[in-house]
């Protein structure tokens, strides 16, 4: 019997949390230490900072919003076109260069992420959560086998979390929901002891903030990083084994 991958959402409280960061390099860390096949979509429309990580500098590649349509699904040699292919396991589609208002509907990405599960054995998205109320007739969340919310440790993330774990909480409570909070040891931010009483979720990982490691991430690349043995790294792998044991539990039962 076919075994589809997993959809895993990356999204944030609030703009700098880190949803990015995180999310590119739980990617890398899953291609790098699997033979798994992965697939990351950037589904910030008008961001260049996934392109200058990767050291992408041709302006005209492909994203979904140019293969969308209403009328017609995608084609497979459609597909391919937006579809960059690097040296390890790891695949990724940019998101367009220009920011526009992307209204796709349900039934679209539930066919493109129905293909994508078939092909790859994980799928990691990092969009916002706007991203959603550009979707006609239905959410990209019920296409997520899970959802995963970083957010940063000050009195405004941690409002704009408590009222994202409502939002998800209405409607959809079978959405496997981990709570991540970064850069918790940088000020403003709430002392640990308190974070578990004002959160309405449990916490799943903190992860603290290493300037040198976000500046080889920036100039070297996300891959470049694991081979440091730090707090910071340590944290980042244990989120992605996380992600990698259950797709072996999956091939094995």
């Amino acid at each position: 019997m076919k075994i589809f991958g997993k959809v895993i959402i990356f999204t944030g409280s609030k703009g700098g949390c880190g949803q990015s960061f995180v999310a590119n390099c739980v990617a890398n860390y899953c291609a790098i230490k699997t033979n798994y096949n992965i697939l990351m979509i950037d589904m910030n429309a008008g961001s260049k900072d996934s392109r200058a990580i990767y050291n992408i500098s041709k302006e005209e590649l492909m994203s979904i919003a140019d293969i969308y349509s209403q009328k017609k699904k995608p084609s497979i040699s459609e597909i391919k076109k937006i579809i960059v292919n690097f040296n390890n396991s790891l695949s990724y589609i940019f998101p367009p260069l220009k920011h526009q208002e992307q209204f796709f509907t349900y039934t679209f990405l539930k066919y493109l992420f129905n293909l994508f599960k078939g092909i790859f054995d994980l799928v990691i998205i990092d969009c916002d959560l706007f991203v959603d109320f550009n979707i006609k007739k239905g959410s990209i969340y019920d296409l997520s086998d899970e959802l995963i919310i970083v957010s940063l440790a000050d009195k405004v993330s941690v409002s704009n979390l408590n009222s994202m774990i409502d939002y998800f909480s209405k409607g959809k409570e079978n959405l496997n929901i981990k709570v991540l909070i970064n850069k918790y040891n940088i000020k403003p931010s709430i002392p640990l002891f308190n974070l578990n009483s004002l959160i309405r979720y449990p916490i799943s990982q903190f992860l603290p903030y290493d300037r040198d490691i976000e500046n080889l991430y920036l100039t070297k690349g996300p891959a470049s990083i694991f081979k440091y043995n730090l707090k910071l790294i340590n944290d980042l792998s244990q989120v992605a084994e996380s992600l990698i044991m259950t797709i072996f539990n999956d091939y094995n039962n």
